[in-house]
């Protein structure tokens, strides 16, 4: 047991150093950055961008009655935001986590050297677990200040805190489903495609009745109503373990397709 948590805390290690010389967190921070800031102003001058857009020529007999904008307007625009523009680069990023490794040749030589795909793929998953949390935790942050500073008024702290607590689950349920694909793929746009199909899917398995309300994808509807203080649906927890269930299964593929590798 010690000569295993050795060999996690040493690969870990490894992982940490990878993703700072691949850039992937700095990679991920800027996305996510990007999309805070771009979701607070979106919320806020959206008003004017569209007077300014009717106004032009051909749009000025045009009449469309826009809403004042409000604080809780930030945090729709940036989960939906996180949702589309945010998962998807999320997925690229990540899409070869493993299948570097299986091209370089590393995997088989640190596997020689006693390392199993156990330690293998945990380690790589949890230290991409972090950085995904962190890089979440600091959009919301930036999002709960920059709406403070353009509406005087970003919510509770707690609340908007909490509401990346569902995106978060469903975002390192596809972190499981991509570093599983990026075992079984040959290729990166194989593993691209793999990862993108399998976040699509969920957005049409919330549709079937009675089956849609317990799936993950429901996780991304969440956000907004626990950032602004409304609370989430009956079925919150039932989605979270639905997740972690997925999770669980995708990474017990991937250690198996690495065993079989071994073998």
């Amino acid at each position: 047991m010690k000569l295993s948590v050795s060999k996690w805390c040493t690969f870990a290690g490894k992982e940490i150093t990878e993703n700072l010389r691949s850039k992937n967190i700095f990679a991920l921070a800027c996305v996510f950055i990007f999309l805070a800031l771009l979701s607070v102003l979106t919320a806020r001058f959206m008003g004017e961008i569209m007077d300014w857009a009717l106004s032009i020529e051909g749009g000025a007999g045009l009449m469309m009655e826009i809403p004042d904008p409000v604080w809780t307007d930030s945090y729709v625009q940036l989960y939906s935001n996180l949702t589309s523009m945010g998962m998807l680069a999320f997925v690229m990023i990540y899409m070869g986590a493993i299948l570097r490794e299986k091209r370089s040749g590393t995997i088989d030589l640190m596997m020689a050297k006693g390392l199993t795909p156990t330690v293998f793929v945990v380690a790589k998953y949890a230290v991409a677990v972090a950085v995904s949390i962190l890089a979440l935790v600091v959009t919301v942050l930036i999002t709960y200040v920059y709406t403070l500073v353009l509406f005087e008024y970003g919510g509770n702290i707690g609340h908007v805190l909490l509401g990346a607590v569902p995106f978060g689950v469903f975002m390192i349920m596809m972190l499981g489903i991509t570093i599983m694909w990026s075992a079984i793929a040959k290729s990166t746009a194989m593993s691209a495609v793999l990862g993108l199909v399998s976040f699509f899917l969920f957005i049409p398995l919330d549709l079937i009745p009675w089956i849609g309300r317990f799936t993950p994808g429901r996780l991304l509807g969440h956000g907004v109503s626990l950032s602004v203080g409304v609370g989430a649906g009956n079925y919150l927890g039932i989605q979270i373990a639905v997740a972690i269930v997925v999770t669980i299964v995708a990474l017990w593929i991937a250690i198996q397709v690495l065993r079989k590798r071994e073998g």
